[in-house]
This record gives structure tokens, C-alpha cells and sequence, in this order.
């Protein structure tokens, strides 16, 4: 058998751990962690759901702007609507834009008219309403005297 030394004897081995303390400072650590990973993605989720919203809207937008633009006449005045899935609600602003403001005395009739057309898409986002707009010109060549209809 072997022989024990004497110097062997004396020690008493401990084995070294986690105290208690140090394990609940860990978690600690750990849940204050986790909660900021977790408000950081329900924070992307909001924000790509806002972002799909504004989305829909502003092409909601866009083609009733090219609704109006592709009429060949355009009037003055306000219109409003829904979307067939009432999801949206729209306003669309025309106004006739005066081109030559400077002096009115000069008989001159530019060779077209412009006319600012504006739209304001409404939604609801939850409790709060949201909204957007699109905006752009529309050139028209005026009618004239021999060719208005009666």
C-alpha cells in the first residue's frame, strides 16, 4: 500500500462555490437583462407596425393622386372619402395656383394653368388618430373662347 505523508494529513480540502448571495446577484443581472432585450423587441414590433401603416397610407395616397391626375379636367374645391375598407379616410385640396402674381394690369393668359393638389389620408391607430399627405402639381392647357362646350 502506499504511505501517507505527514504533511497530507493536516490539510482538509474545501471545495469552493457559488454563495447564495452571488447567485442572486446573477439573477439579478440576468432578469434586469432580459427585460431590456424583450422592451427592445416589442419596441420593433410597434415601430414596423407604425412603419406598415404609414405605408399603406401614403400608397393609398398615391393613387388617388393618380386618380385625379390622370382626369383631363380638374375644378377647385374639396373632396372627401373612405377606402372601400373603410381603413382609410381622404381629403383632396385643389387649388388654382396664379402664376403670374406680379403685376395684373398686363392682358396676358399664360399657355397653361397649374393647380396644387393636395391629399390628407386619415387612419386610426389604436386609440390615436393618424395621418399623412402627398402633394403635387397639375398642369392643364386652358380652353379656349372658340372651343369652350356650351
Amino acid at each position: 500500500m502506499g504511505t501517507i505523508h505527514p504533511r497530507r494529513l493536516g490539510r482538509v480540502r474545501v471545495d469552493k462555490g457559488f454563495t447564495l448571495i452571488e447567485v442572486v446577484v446573477a439573477l439579478a443581472i440576468l432578469g434586469v437583462g432580459l427585460t431590456v432585450i424583450i422592451e427592445l423587441f416589442s419596441g420593433g414590433l410597434r415601430l414596423g407596425r407604425a412603419s406598415m401603416e404609414y405605408t399603406k397610407a401614403v400608397n393609398y395616397a398615391r393613387m388617388k393622386m393618380e386618380e385625379t391626375m390622370m382626369k383631363s379636367a380638374v375644378e377647385e374645391g374639396t373632396q372627401e372619402g373612405e377606402s372601400d375598407d373603410r381603413t382609410f379616410r381622404w381629403q383632396m385640396g385643389v387649388k388654382k395656383v396664379d402664376l403670374l402674381s406680379i403685376d395684373k394690369s398686363i392682358d396676358y393668359k399664360p399657355p397653361i394653368e397649374l393647380f396644387q393638389v393636395k391629399i390628407d389620408v386619415f387612419w386610426k391607430s389604436g386609440a390615436k388618430e393618424k395621418s399623412t399627405s402627398v402633394e403635387s402639381l397639375k398642369a392643364i392647357k386652358p380652353e379656349e373662347e372658340g372651343q369652350k362646350k356650351s
